[in-house]
Parts: structure tokens; C-alpha cells; sequence
């Protein structure tokens, strides 16, 4: 199945943690790491995270360093605040995007690292074969047209591309075309997203609650035990078949209010999503929403057309409603064992609802009411992690314009996947946010972390690392020795003077 361009490869870049029950204890482990370092700079970095992975005790006070090279280290633990985890742990969520960020390459720096991500990826593509005819992994990671930089990420955005001012050969233009097609792009950003939810869960995290925004909620569905796997992508693909055969049409960003936007609705025109207090997604066919855009031009209204290809969520998509409904009867639904938000109602999700087959019909063609679900998690009064699985950050800035986000939620919200743009190794930028959850006191299961290969094993960290002396071990003995003495020359003389009474 796989090309000899997608083979496995070794991690570049490592996630090593440190614990203490005092920071002076902290400091001198972070002191003795060091040393050791210095001392062997051979040794490999993978055996030196799996051995203090399985150190790793759940201790409050932490430290991680990411490095992909030993010089790093002192740096970095030199450079890094000790933090204390002893503060309760908010809840976390995952939160699932739609299409729109994603884009050729997407990940691919966790499909040649990770065995778990790429076993999910490729059962996924196993199953969409017969729909897509085509390999998703061939679609999405075509032989890179320059070797990986192994330096450190600190290059940050490519601003051309940012801009959409990049020019690219024709064959990448060619590739890309090819996945913004809607039967194509539906299963793939599924695929990706399920495959990092489940990465995730594998390393400790578990999510309390789930957002879904648009096919994003397909996944929560499918993360909660409402769809299987195998009838969730039997959806997402149909769905998205069914889609792409529809008339096309065009969606329109306006920075207006629910209420503000509704004059500019009609029998051509929908709301589509509400996104913000002042962000909506007009949809319709394109005449129509072209004039509406004029329209908002003319009254200093900032719009702006997106590069979709058809008016989701909106009554273009009726004519897939009869047969998404036939499929979605023919499927066996169960309650939500995760809480997940509603795109329909914005509201918590019922398991009413959840095993109605006409639902995902309405989900469809009704707006999303992202704004709402918003509403209804933030408005809980307390902070969550809130960790949006798939590319880019829409999601959370979203979140943090809702008037409900406190300031000390911003620092809560994180990222996993890279934008398009951003020229961040797809390994680090995960990484980047496991530290921050774990150094926030979020426990991870460490061994799924760090194992990546036989090169893993702590056993086979030779010279092996000791943040205990032997002279240290014998002296706590020595001193544990004394004290049990100590205890027992009271007791005979509290037994001694008791027998004098």
C-alpha cells in the first residue's frame, strides 16, 4: 500500500520530561541531565526519552525540553520555567473543523513519524477506495519536490503563500485543484481528523466534551460512539458525492450579526453558519450572492467571497437530502458516550437526536451554529483546554472572540496541525502542544508517547542515567537506618519508665 517515498521514518524531533516533587529537586535533575548530556552527546535522544518517560511519576512540579538535538538541551531547560501542575485541570474538549484549511501535504510529517496516525490513515483509505477509486495517502502526499529541512522550525510563515501570492508548478497546482473537489476533500479532512483524535487519545488525552463544526461534527459523532468508523465514512464519502453533483454555488463572509444579515436573506440567498457576534456565512446561487456582496460593498460593509465550490449549508444542498436520508437509514445509530454540540440546534446533543437518521440530512442543509455551541460551553463558567484536531486555527479564534471567552481561556486553546502556510515541521508543532498541556498538568500516557521503534527501549540507554548517586542511595539509607534507631530507643524508654510506674 505504501510507496517507497511514504516509508516510515524516525522521529526528528523529541519530547523529553522532567519531574519533581520540590524545584530544587526539579533543578537538580535538570542540572544532572545536563551533565549527562555533555558527557555522552552520542547517545540517542529517543533512548533518552524513553527513559525519562518511564521516570515520569506525575509529580507537580515539570519541565519538558523539544529538541532534535542534544546542544539544545541546556538551552532549553536553562531558558524554561519550572511549572507547578498542582492547580486543578480544566476539562478538555476537542474541537473538529470543516473543510477549507486543508491542503496538500497536510500531516504528512505525522504519517512518516508516527505508526499510530498512519495506521488510522490507512484503514481510512482502505475504506474509502471503493468511493474515491484512488489511494486518499497518494492523493494527499505525492513525492515532495524538495528534501525536508531537518533544522529547527523557527523559519515560521511563508508569507507569499499567506497572502496567496506563491506561484507553483503545474503539478502541484494540478494535485491541489484535486483535493479542494468536494468527494475528495470531505473524506480526506474526516480521515485526518479522526486519525489525530484517536493519536491523541492514545497519548492520555481524553476529551470531556467534542465540537464539530460542519463535517468536523461527523468526526465527534464518530468519536462518541454514535457512528462507527465504517459508517461514518460510508456517510462522509456518499454525502460528499452526492454534494459535488449538485449545482455549484458561492459563500460569502460578512461581519454582521445574525440579525443585521437577515435582510439580505431570500429564496436565493441562506444563512449558512454564525460564526460570531458579528461574523455570518451567506450561501446561495452565485448571481445572488454576488449581488448581496455589491450591496454590502456599496454600504462600506467588508465582505468577502470564500473559495468553496458549492453553498454548503444552505437550501442548495435539498436536492442530496432525499438520498443522504435513504443512506442514513440504513445505519444503526447509538447514544453519545462523549457529550458533543450540535451544528443543528447549537445546543448539547440528545441521544434523541443523535439516533435520528434524519438528522444529518438537516445538518446539511441548516446552518451551523457555531456561535451557540459556543455559547452553551463557555457560558459554564469555568475554563477548558480547548484543542481544535485538524488544520489551522479557525476554531479557536472563533472561540476567542465569543463575548463569553474569559481572558485566561485565551492561553487555553491550541493548535495541532500547521496552516498551509506555515513552514513549522508537522512533528514539532504537534509536540509544542502536548508540552503545553502536559506542563499545564494534563498526564500523559508516556510510553505511547515516546515509542516510535526498538530504539526506545530505556533498558538500552548505556551509560544509564541516574539523578540518584550511589553515595546519595547508601547515605538515605544510612540516614532511614539512623531514624528507625532513633524511634526504637524512645520506645524502650517511654516501656521502661511505664514499668517504673
Amino acid at each position: 500500500m505504501h510507496s517507497p517515498h511514504q516509508s516510515l521514518q524516525r522521529p526528528k524531533w523529541y519530547l523529553l520530561p522532567l519531574t519533581g516533587t520540590s524545584t530544587t529537586e526539579l533543578q537538580q535533575k535538570s542540572i544532572v541531565l545536563t551533565r549527562y548530556i555533555q558527557q555522552y552527546p552520542h547517545v540517542s535522544l529517543g533512548e533518552i526519552a524513553a527513559h525519562l518517560g518511564q521516570e515520569e511519576t506525575g509529580n507537580v512540579f515539570r519541565q519538558a525540553a523539544l529538541i532534535n538535538n542534544t546542544e539544545e538541551l541546556a538551552h532549553q531547560l536553562a531558558a524554561d520555567e519550572i511549572k507547578n501542575a498542582a492547580v486543578q485541570t480544566p476539562r478538555t474538549i476537542f474541537m473538529f473543523p470543516g473543510i477549507g484549511d486543508h491542503y496538500l501535504q497536510m500531516g504528512r510529517g505525522l504519517y512518516e513519524t508516527i505508526p499510530t496516525f498512519r495506521e488510522i490513515v490507512d484503514e481510512c483509505d482502505a475504506a474509502l477506495r471503493p468511493y474515491l477509486n484512488q489511494s486518499l495517502t497518494e492523493l494527499l502526499y505525492p513525492p515532495p519536490t524538495e528534501p525536508a529541512s531537518e533544522a529547527a522550525p523557527a523559519a515560521g510563515f511563508d508569507l507569499a503563500a499567506m497572502l496567496g501570492r506563491k506561484s507553483s508548478p503545474s503539478t502541484d497546482n494540478e494535485q491541489e485543484a484535486k483535493l479542494q473537489e468536494t468527494a475528495v476533500a470531505h473524506p480526506l479532512v474526516f480521515s485526518i481528523e479522526y486519525a489525530l483524535a484517536r493519536l491523541l487519545q492514545q497519548w492520555g488525552i481524553e476529551p470531556d466534551g467534542l465540537i464539530g463544526y460542519s463535517l468536523g461534527e461527523y468526526v465527534a459523532a464518530t468519536l462518541a460512539g454514535v457512528l462507527t468508523l465504517k459508517d461514518a465514512l460510508t456517510l462522509v464519502a456518499r454525502r460528499a458525492q452526492l454534494i459535488q453533483a449538485l449545482p455549484p454555488g458561492k459563500m460569502l463572509a460578512v461581519p454582521l450579526s445574525q440579525d443585521e444579515v437577515a435582510p439580505y436573506l431570500s429564496e436565493q440567498v441562506s444563512l449558512s453558519a454564525h460564526n460570531g457576534d458579528a461574523l455570518t456565512i451567506l450561501a446561495g446561487e452565485a448571481d445572488a450572492i454576488q449581488s448581496v456582496q455589491q450591496k454590502l460593498q456599496n454600504q462600506q460593509v467588508a465582505c468577502r467571497l470564500l473559495d468553496t465550490t458549492h453553498a454548503f449549508h444552505s437550501h442548495m444542498m435539498q436536492g442530496a437530502v432525499a438520498e443522504l436520508t435513504k443512506l442514513a437509514q440504513t445505519i444503526t445509530y447509538a447514544a453519545p458516550q462523549i457529550p458533543y454540540l450540535s451544528n443543528v440546534t447549537g445546543e448539547w446533543m440528545t441521544a434523541k437526536q443523535a439516533t435520528d437518521p434524519t438528522y444529518w440530512a438537516r445538518h446539511m442543509c441548516q446552518p451551523v451554529q457555531y456561535f451557540s455551541m459556543l455559547r452553551n460551553l463557555l457560558g459554564q463558567a469555568q475554563n477548558y483546554h480547548l484543542i481544535e484536531v485538524g488544520p489551522g486555527q479557525s476554531l479557536g479564534a472563533f472561540a476567542k472572540q465569543h463575548p463569553q471567552c474569559k481572558p485566561e481561556q485565551y492561553a487555553l486553546i491550541y493548535p495541532t496541525l500547521r496552516y498551509s502556510y506555515d513552514q513549522q515541521d508537522d512533528h514539532w508543532f504537534l509536540l509544542t502542544t502536548i508540552r503545553k498541556l502536559w506542563l499545564s498538568g494534563v498526564n500523559l500516557q508516556w510510553e505511547t508517547v515516546l515509542s516510535n521503534g526498538s530504539d526506545l527501549d530505556p533498558a538500552k540507554l548505556e551509560p544509564p542515567l541516574q539523578f540518584t548517586s550511589p553515595q546519595d542511595n547508601a547515605s538515605s539509607h544510612q540516614a532511614m537506618q539512623q531514624k528507625d534507631r532513633g524511634a526504637k530507643r524512645r520506645q524502650n524508654r517511654l516501656h521502661r519508665r511505664g514499668n517504673s510506674r
